[in-house]
């Protein structure tokens, strides 16, 4: 072993040192030169220029030890930074053994400065790891957590650039790595989303498949035998150069893999910039294997933070459907405790105000009184009003569970609901010098089932709504969509907007914002009709930025095609005015509109003479009112069956209410209508029941 000595030139010490055996090494300290202390060594010194010198030089380099080598009394001798202090005169035995003992305790004071180093130096990443724990722990937004993790792995190792991939289920149902954050201190990096394969095809899915991180000293130089390559695509696109690069899955306490972390380019100093393919060459070093345990202890940290943040944001959604589904049903419930309060009350009610309405319309007659006859016509609007609300209340109680609900083409119910309230929109606004900018946009089909009057009646509720908002005028908007399987209809106005305590109310009944006008049913009964189609209703909206109302109702089923619906279907029409009044849809418009498609049909003014033509003829379908002369819809319904039972029979009803489907079906009716009807719609229901009946056993 060499044990180093150093001495100032020209110093009297330099004499005795050439004695000592050759496994000691003296090098001079010239001014200036102190840099030739690299290591362990002991400084020999013999005056007090030199001495002072030497204590200065200690400072910068600990791992040194002093010794004085002179007979000088008057050479100071502070204890705690001189080692030993020798006699020229000492053998030189003693002098060797005692610069020996001096170099070992040199070699540890170097030792001991390395530990303290190291323990600092571990002290300091284990106190930043701590730090990043509890900010990533902290940290609920998604998208800034994912971001945090890759710049603090960066940080602590040192690395150029850095992305993240996490697994997620793809369009086949296995799992990819999502690419969703990249970084790049030396060059702009483009950020685009793709899934790649778990499997050992790439570098990222290989440590996601193995759950092992790796460590590459160069990316373009991966060791023989790798099942992955790299792929040098995105390096050729930006003018980067991936040279060496840690990658460690990210993974929770139970040991599932949820992501990948891959750092790139570790550098020399962390404020570095590479400008060029050449310099990256030059200067990126490998990951040294602290650095790869930092980003395996933070990647820990990281997927459990992941996994945090994700269940939050699952429990915020659970909570959020929670609240709306809360809120629905309080909602419901408080329509239906309001309609069957107002079913309770209603027959008491209405014989009430049947009597005011009577004796006032009464003494209106027997009055020739201005002003008593103006009091009377109060009286008479006060209990046609009082009326109106308790039938609006009527329908909260109303069920259509029962009621069949028919193809509906909702862009029909959009013209319909805009010619009810044109005179609102076009000649009230004219008359008080206004202007409506009324814009209808319609998709080209949305079909829905349900009553076309109760949907009318919705949608005109929230048009009337939308103008009374803007009472200064404004721009209205009528939308239809389609969304997948549901025609979305939304009405947007420009007025003045709500807040959201207003906002959070306006389906309850009798609340309104208009002080001179409004029951404050029209929303309820809205909403009401809307939940028993099966739809939802939303509302957004500001104050003085508008309100958007959209309904969503499911889409009507893609009607069969036409089967049995040729010119030899044959149809019985049942119907009291069959024979006589011409104008009524029942009968001759009817029977007209079926002819015109191709259809034999023959009508029958009663239930008996259509029995018995039926029996010699035999249709294809039947279609019956309820309450016939003679034998009654049901009645036919069931013998019909009975005879034939791959004919078709609807039953025409105004009282579907009252009528049970599942019964009606057992009694041998396949389709219950409403009357009235219209006849394009009668068509079309014509139509289904042919294509749906069963083909006959002789056929």
């Amino acid at each position: 072993m060499i044990d180093r000595l150093f001495a100032f030139p020209d110093s009297t010490a330099t004499g005795p040192l050439q004695g000592l055996p050759d496994n000691y090494q003296c090098v001079m300290l010239r001014e200036g030169a102190d840099s030739v202390i690299t290591g362990p060594g002991v400084i020999v010194v013999a005056s007090p220029e030199e001495l002072e010198t030497a204590v200065v030089l200690r400072r910068q380099y600990p791992a040194v030890e002093i010794v004085t080598l002179t007979d000088s009394e008057s050479l100071p001798v502070p204890s705690d930074v001189i080692y030993a202090a020798l006699a020229p005169s000492l053998p030189i035995p003693v002098i060797t053994q005692a610069l020996a003992n001096a170099y070992v305790h040199a070699q540890l004071r170097e030792e001991q400065e390395r530990t303290k180093s190291h323990l600092a130096r571990l002290t300091t990443e284990f106190q930043d790891l701590n730090a990043i724990g509890i900010r990533l722990s902290a940290e609920r937004d998604t998208a800034v957590l994912l971001d945090l993790i890759v710049s603090k792995a960066r940080e602590i190792t040192y690395a150029d650039a850095g992305s993240l991939y996490l697994i997620e289920p793809g369009d086949n149902g296995e799992p990819v790595l999502r690419f969703n954050v990249v970084q790049n201190d030396s060059i702009p990096t483009p950020f685009k989303g793709y899934g790649i394969a778990v499997s050992s095809s790439s570098i990222a899915g290989h440590v996601a498949l193995t759950g092992q991180p790796l460590n590459l000293e160069d990316v373009y130089a991966v060791p023989p035998g790798s099942p992955f390559a790299p792929d040098r695509t995105h390096d050729r696109q930006i003018g980067y150069r991936t040279k060496s690069m840690l990658v460690v899955p990210l993974k929770t306490p139970d040991g599932r893999v949820i992501g990948v972390l891959q750092l790139i380019n570790c550098k020399r100093d962390r404020g570095q910039r590479f400008t060029s393919r050449d310099e990256i060459e030059r200067e990126v070093r490998g990951f040294p294997a602290r650095f790869e345990d930092l980003a395996c202890s933070l990647a820990s940290q990281a997927a459990v933070a992941v996994e945090n943040s994700r269940l939050y944001t699952e429990l915020q959604t659970a909570m959020a459907r929670l609240e709306a589904s809360q809120h629905t049903t309080i909602q419901v419930e408080r329509l239906r405790a309001l309609g069957e309060m107002a079913g309770g009350l209603a027959n008491d009610f209405n014989n009430t105000l049947a009597a005011i309405l009577g004796r006032a319309q009464l003494l209106l007659t027997q009055s020739e009184d201005s002003e008593v006859q103006r009091q009377l016509r109060v009286i008479e609007q006060a209990a046609l009003d009082g009326a109106r609300t308790m039938r609006r209340m009527l329908e909260f109680s109303r069920s259509r569970g029962r009621r069949p609900f028919q193809p509906v083409d909702f862009n029909k119910v959009v013209n319909e609901a805009m010619e009810l309230t044109r005179g609102q929109w076009r000649e009230d606004a004219r008359t008080r010098g206004i202007a409506y900018d009324v814009r209808i946009e319609k998709t080209a089909t949305a079909s829905v089932l349900g009553d076309r009057y109760e949907l009318g009646e919705a949608l005109t509720n929230v048009i009337r709504n939308a103008l009374d908002a803007m009472p200064s005028g404004g721009r209205l908007t009528v939308r239809t969509a389609i969304d997948a399987d549901h025609v979305v209809v939304s009405v947007i106005d420009s007025g003045c907007g709500m807040t959201e305590a207003t906002r959070a109310k306006i389906f309850e009944p009798f609340f309104t914002t208009k002080t001179d006008k409004g029951s404050g049913l029209g929303l309820s009964v809205t909403y009401g009709i809307v939940s028993r189609h099966g739809g939802t209703v939303d509302v957004e909206s500001s104050p003085g930025e508008g309100t958007s109302v959209t309904i969503c109702l499911p889409a009507a089923p893609t009607a069969p095609k036409p089967g049995l619906t040729s010119s030899s279907s044959r149809i019985l029409l049942i119907a009291e005015d069959a024979d006589g009044d011409r104008e009524t849809p029942h009968g001759g418009q009817l029977a007209d509109a079926l002819s015109a498609e191709g259809h034999h049909v023959v009508e029958c003014a009663d239930g008996d003479r259509g029995l018995a033509a039926f029996d010699q003829q035999g249709f294809d379908l039947v279609i019956t009112e309820i309450d016939t002369p003679g034998a009654s819809g049901w009645d036919v319904a069931r013998l019909v069956k009975t005879a034939r039972p791959e004919t078709s029979v609807v039953l025409v009803t105004g009282w579907s209410d009252r009528v049970d489907i599942e019964a009606a079906r057992r009694r041998g009716v396949d389709l219950v209508v409403t009357k009235p009807f219209a006849v394009d719609e009668m068509v079309a229901i014509t139509r289904r029941a042919l294509s749906a009946r069963r083909p006959s056993p002789s056929r």
